[in-house]
C-alpha cells in the first residue's frame, strides 16, 4: 500500500511538472510545448504499468486536461491547433488503455506462471514422498522375508535352548556361580525372545479387530502393567479423566501403542517426576496426549523416532514407536510428536467413525510448540 501511494505520487509530480514548465514556456515556442507534450507518454506508459488500467486511464485524463486547459489559455483563437491537442488527448487515453491492458495481462500471465511453478513443486514434494514410501514399502517386505526365517531359524533352537537352560539351573545350588550364571543366561534368553515378537509383530501386523471400546479400560490397564516400572523410576502417572465417547478400535492393539508410549515416557521422566495422559474428543477425533518430563528429543532424532530399529536406549530394540505407528495407521489415525518448553508429548490421534477417511496428515510428524 505505502508502495503505491509513492508511485501514485511520482506520477502526479512529473505531472505536475509537465504543465509547469508550459506555463513556465512562452507560447511562441510551438516547439517547446510539443515536446512537453510528447513527455506526457511516459508518466501514462509508467502508470499504466504500475497500476494497470484504472493507473493508466486516470494518467491519461490528467495530462490530456492539463494540456487542454493550457492551450486553450496560450493559443484561444487557434482552432486546428486546438483540435490537434484535443487528437492529442485521445492519443493519451487511448495509450494509457492499451498500456494498461498489455500490464495487467502480463501480470495475470506472471500470476499463472508463479502458480505452475508452486504446482510444479507440490507435485515434485509428492513425487519425492511416494518414492520415499516406496522405499519404506521395500524395506517392510524385506523385513516380511526376515522375520519369517527368524521364526523358523531362531525361535524353535531358542526355545531348546531356554529348556536345557531351565534343567541345568534347577540342579545348580542356590547362590553358587552356576546357578547366578544360569539366572543372568535366562534374563537374556528371555530379553531375544522379546525382541523376536517385537519383530514378528512389526513384519506381519493382522488387521485391527474392531470393538466399541472405552479408551480408559485400555489406558488403565496399561497403566497396571506399568505400575511397578514406574515406581521403580520414582515416576507418578496421572489419567486425566474426561467424559468421552466409545470409539472403534482392536482394543490388545491399542494396549499395546500405549504400552510403549507410557513405557517410553516412565523411563525417560526423572525421578519424582510424572506422566500426564489426556484424553479429549471432539465431533470427529479421539485424541490421547501423553506428556513426559524427560529430555526431550534431540532436534535430529525427530525425524527417525519412527524408522525401525532406531533407539537412543542402549537396551531398546527401536521397534516400539515403529509397531505403534503401524497399529495407529491400520485404525486410519496418526501419531504426532510435539516438543513442548519442557519434555515430549506424543500425541494420538483416532478417527470416532473407523469407516470414514484417514485422520488428515500434516507435513511431517515432529512439531513444537
Amino acid at each position: 500500500m505505502r508502495r503505491d501511494l509513492v508511485r501514485g505520487i511520482v506520477i502526479a509530480a512529473v505531472l505536475v511538472a509537465i504543465g509547469v514548465a508550459h506555463h513556465a514556456t512562452d507560447p511562441a515556442r510551438i516547439v517547446l510545448h510539443v515536446a512537453y507534450q510528447d513527455l506526457c507518454y511516459a508518466p501514462i506508459l509508467v502508470a499504466a504499468f504500475w497500476f494497470g488500467l484504472p493507473g493508466g486511464v486516470a494518467a491519461a485524463l490528467a495530462a490530456g486536461l492539463g494540456s487542454i486547459t493550457h492551450f486553450h489559455g496560450a493559443w484561444p483563437g487557434n482552432r486546428p491547433f486546438l483540435l490537434s491537442e484535443y487528437g492529442q488527448a485521445v492519443g493519451f487515453l487511448i495509450a494509457g488503455a492499451v498500456g494498461g491492458v498489455l500490464a495487467s495481462a502480463e501480470r495475470r500471465a506472471s500470476r499463472r506462471h508463479q502458480q505452475a511453478v508452486a504446482s510444479l513443486g507440490a507435485a515434485n514434494a509428492d513425487l519425492r514422498a511416494s518414492h520415499e514410501q516406496l522405499r519404506h514399502a521395500d524395506r517392510l517386505s524385506s523385513i516380511g522375508e526376515i522375520a519369517a526365517g527368524l521364526a523358523h531359524e531362531i525361535r524353535n533352537p531358542l526355545a531348546g535352548v531356554k529348556g536345557a537352560l531351565e534343567i541345568i539351573t534347577s540342579r545348580a545350588a542356590t547362590g553358587s556361580p552356576e546357578s547366578e550364571f544360569g539366572t543372568l543366561a535366562a534374563r537374556e534368553i528371555a530379553r531375544l525372545d522379546d525382541l523376536i515378537s517385537e519383530f514378528l509383530t512389526y513384519a506381519r501386523p493382522h488387521d485391527p479387530e474392531r470393538r466399541d471400546v472405552d479408551m480408559f479400560d485400555v489406558l488403565d490397564r496399561v497403566v497396571s502393567l506399568i505400575s511397578a516400572e514406574a515406581e521403580r523410576h520414582g515416576v507418578a502417572i496421572e489419567v486425566n479423566r474426561t467424559h468421552v465417547p466409545h470409539v472403534l478400535v482392536d482394543s490388545e492393539q491399542m494396549a499395546q501403542v500405549f504400552f510403549n508410549i507410557v513405557l517410553n515416557a516412565v523411563q525417560v521422566t526423572p525421578p519424582g517426576g510424572r506422566v500426564q495422559i489426556t484424553v479429549t474428543a471432539d465431533s470427529q477425533t479421539l485424541t490421547i496426549d501423553v506428556l513426559d518430563q524427560g529430555p526431550g528429543i534431540k532436534p535430529e532424532h525427530l525425524a527417525k523416532v519412527f524408522e525401525p530399529f532406531f533407539s537412543t536406549k542402549k537396551a531398546g530394540t527401536g521397534l516400539g514407536l515403529s509397531v505403534s505407528q503401524r497399529i495407529v495407521q491400520s485404525h486410519h489415525g496418526r501419531i504426532d510428536i510435539i516438543q513442548p518448553d519442557r519434555g515430549t508429548l506424543v500425541r494420538v490421534l483416532l478417527p470416532l467413525d473407523a469407516a470414514r477417511a484417514p485422520v488428515e496428515s500434516i507435513d511431517t510428524h515432529a512439531t513444537t510448540t
